[in-house]
């Protein structure tokens, strides 16, 4: 049996600069690759690629099942890229997953009809028994190969959405075998916090334990932490160096510090087996003490991702951040006197904003100086207590991800990147968030301090100079000038996407089909 696992584009036909492998479907394919199903793993998201050059692609393979794996943003494309699937291929049975149905799970049975089950919570092992349940029974009696299967939903002969008992959450996650990036172009995959031409991403843990309410991992995850064994850690990273020659690794873990006594005794065994890597991981800043903080640096740590949000004390107790304003200052100052690099990241538009709230992130966002920063609107996404909370006071609409949107005039390459996920943006009456995103971006870019930053480490790390364009289009929105050679092949893609998915589109042709004209 061939099982195609697709990770879909966010942007159909935008191509983007920097992007981390898709680990979800690479666990997932690794699992079933160790039992022998051939399994093939389209990243469509780096490549930027259309929905009718996915639906290509996965045709041109003739697999016998098809993944999609998504989080919210990738829910249009993949409904389309089904719907597509399914007019030429009818006999391609095709399974949903990912965060978005994590959240969800029967919603998207409402919205279409276009696939044929789903898979909630960790799919390894639900795919892998339904996999082998339809190599016993065949593609066509499904039902079969369905009944009795975990964490799966589906409609029955009757019509009617079943959904399936869930299984516990894997506790030892030593039982997934080693992802193998040879099923993608590693090469692909930069970031520009990261020296090295690529990167190796990899899960240390899953699970997490935190009340944010504007993040569905402890829904998706779990919210206890379970590791990889560090044999199992140190095994894999040396085996990845040696493999692909890459020192470059990307730790891709909710919060990688909250055990500290585990990543302090994991620094000791990186240090003693001197790696010689540099890596970057995400973190709060109360989890960082000196003594752990310098450990990681002496063990290659290079750049640390903080999720700040706000730098209101009241916001920051509104969304349940539960830190201190003096931590935030602390471990940036920390990081910065031991030479590791931040990325902060900040949400605007939290409940409760105000101006004034709003003007004290920018305050702190330039007064602790990270080497990166990124500036949100807050989303609703479904399963977050944001969503519920929104709701109810009516700043966002319900199941808005169940009507497209599309806007393409957005502040950042980023934003515009993510742009129809707009819609699930919080309106909080009074509060401008568009105009605070844009004012929080330029006011941190455009400080003296960030250019002599950015210049004195550049020179030093010459390797930096490749990402100063694609970052500068970050903060200066040149992609609105409206230039007469220039073609938006993303608006025109996007014009039939306006929609609800399941009114797809009837006038796809093959790009094969097209060229033999």
């Amino acid at each position: 049996m061939r099982v195609l696992l697709c990770y879909p584009s966010l942007l159909p036909g935008q191509k983007p600069k920097y992007g981390l492998q898709p680990l979800g479907v690479l666990y997932i394919a690794a699992l079933l690759k160790q039992h022998g199903i051939e399994v093939k793993v389209l990243d469509a998201d780096v490549d930027g690629l259309t929905v009718e050059e996915i639906v290509d692609r996965i045709l041109d393979w003739n697999p016998d099942l098809v993944g999609f794996s998504m989080m919210t943003p990738q829910l249009m494309t993949g409904l389309e890229a089904s719907s597509l699937i399914k007019q030429v291929r009818p006999d391609i049975r095709i399974v949903l997953g990912g965060a978005h149905i994590d959240s969800t799970h029967e919603d998207v049975f409402s919205m279409d009809d276009c696939f044929d089950f789903a898979i909630y919570g960790e799919g390894e092992f639900p795919l892998l028994e339904i996999v082998q349940n339809m190599e016993k029974h065949g593609t066509e009696d499904l039902e079969k190969s369905l009944e009795g299967a975990t964490n799966v939903i589906y409609r029955n002969a009757a019509g009617e959405v079943v959904k399936n008992a869930s299984r516990p959450f894997i506790m030892d996650l030593d039982v997934f075998p080693r992802v193998d990036y040879d099923m993608l172009d590693v090469s692909k995959y930069s970031i520009p916090t990261m020296r090295g031409k690529y990167v190796i991403s990899m899960m240390l843990s899953r699970g997490c334990p935190f009340r944010c309410t504007f993040c569905d991992a402890p829904q998706v995850m779990g919210k206890k932490f379970r590791y990889f064994s560090q044999e199992r850690i140190m095994e894999d990273i040396q085996y990845y160096k040696s493999k692909y020659d890459c020192d470059n690794f990307v730790f891709k873990d909710s919060t990688f510090t909250p055990n500290k006594k585990w990543v302090d005794a994991l620094m000791d065994r990186f240090l003693d087996a001197k790696l010689n890597i540099k890596w970057r991981c995400n973190t709060r800043v109360h989890l960082v003490p000196h003594p752990l903080l310098t450990k990681m640096h002496e063990a290659g740590c290079y750049v640390i991702n903080f999720g700040v949000e706000s730098g209101d004390p009241q916001i920051l107790k509104n969304i349940k951040k539960e830190v201190k304003i003096e931590d935030i200052y602390d471990a940036h100052a920390r990081c910065r006197q031991l030479g590791i690099r931040t990325y902060a990241t900040f949400l605007m538009a939290n409940p409760g904003e105000t101006d004034e709230t709003a003007q004290r992130t920018i305050d702190v966002a330039c007064g602790i100086r990270p080497n990166l920063a990124m500036f949100f609107v807050s989303t609703a996404y479904p399963g977050t207590p944001m969503y519920e909370e929104a709701v109810k006071n009516g700043y966002v609409q319900e199941r808005w991800w169940a009507s497209p949107y599309w806007e393409s005039k957005k502040n950042s390459a980023f934003e515009l990147r993510w742009g129809w996920t707009s819609k699930g943006g919080l309106k909080i009456p009074g509060f401008d968030s568009e105009k605070w995103q844009k004012k929080a971006t330029r006011a941190f870019y455009f400080r003296p301090f960030f250019v002599w930053d950015t210049i004195m480490f550049t020179l030093k790390n010459p390797y930096f100079f490749r990402h100063l364009w694609n970052l500068g289009k970050e903060i200066l929105p040149i992609y609105k000038i409206p230039m007469p050679w220039r073609k938006s092949k993303v608006n025109e893609l996007h014009r039939k996407y306006e929609r609800c998915p399941s009114a797809p589109t009837q006038d796809y042709e093959s790009r094969a089909a097209v060229a033999s004209k």
